[in-house]
């Protein structure tokens, strides 16, 4: 008789214990994705932002079209992967060293403003769009969604 009472207790022991440690889990994956969606948020807040400074920016330049690259200073360890393009009348007019000479948005789609992921050469981007109040204006800020997982990692 006195097997079957230690019998019981190891195994209630058994399924509270697979039952905490099921809810550590999950509580552990739901903390994750959270922080993921809070990331995410909070970087495309800084890219819209950026997007908002360069139109602003481009609105009051001298009017210069030439396309010139910007070696803008690495002042932060997630620089490299930020880019950006300003577009006036369809020319490029300033890119960051980084960016591509072609529109950051899908081949064949016409300029479309807000945020989108997309794949750049090799490289998997999240990428806000915006335009002047004139809409002669167009600028794209990426950031490598690589950057990003690094980030939530760290």
């Amino acid at each position: 008789m006195s097997g079957v009472p230690r019998s019981l207790q190891g195994r209630l022991l058994a399924l509270v214990l697979g039952a905490v440690a099921l809810t550590w889990i999950a509580a552990a994956v739901l903390t994750t994705l959270d922080a993921r969606h809070e990331l995410d948020e909070l970087l495309d807040g800084h890219l819209a932002q950026a997007a908002a400074l360069l139109v602003v920016q481009q609105a009051r330049s001298d009017g210069d079209d030439d396309d010139h690259a910007v070696d803008a200073p690495t002042l932060h360890k997630y620089a490299p992967q930020v880019a950006f393009q300003v577009w006036h009348e369809g020319r490029l007019s300033m890119r960051s060293s980084n960016a591509p000479r072609e529109p950051m948005h899908p081949a064949g789609e016409r300029f479309r403003t807000g945020l989108r992921t997309l794949s750049i050469g090799d490289e998997r981007w999240r990428v806000f769009a915006a335009h002047g109040a004139e809409r002669d204006v167009q600028v794209y800020v990426g950031e490598q969604l690589r950057s990003r997982a690094s980030i939530l990692l760290a």
